[in-house]
């Protein structure tokens, strides 16, 4: 893949990632599953804290995922051979990294019940 096809495919994973998580957040999930939405064993606990944490987690993902357009734009100039590949895993941090971040803002909003503070 040549270094223009490389930013090309890099900017269009981050776009199709930015689409997906506008599609998750306008059709978020409305009950507690296995398949679909921010599923850890905290946020399952009851409906009050599965709503809050699909909407904070999806915040974060929409916020984190307009910010990584600007990996592929710094590894052209860097890296630009390695491009998507890099893309995709600093991406992919990003968005583990949601974890931590909702995981924190449930601490400050529920206690380990899932009852509100």
């Amino acid at each position: 893949m040549t270094e223009n096809e490389q930013l090309l495919f890099a900017l269009g994973y981050c776009g199709f990632m930015v689409v997906l998580f506008f599609v998750c957040q306008k059709f978020p999930p409305r009950k507690i599953n296995w398949f679909y939405g921010y599923r850890t064993r905290r946020s399952m606990l009851n409906e009050t804290i599965w709503k809050e944490a699909n909407r904070y987690s999806l915040k974060l993902s929409i916020l984190f995922n307009v910010y990584s357009f600007a990996f592929p734009i710094v590894l052209y100039f860097t890296y630009p051979n390695l491009n998507f590949l890099l893309t995709v895993i600093a991406n992919t941090l990003l968005i583990l990294s949601i974890y931590f971040f909702t995981e924190k803002h449930l601490d400050l909003h529920f206690d380990k019940n899932g009852n509100p503070l």
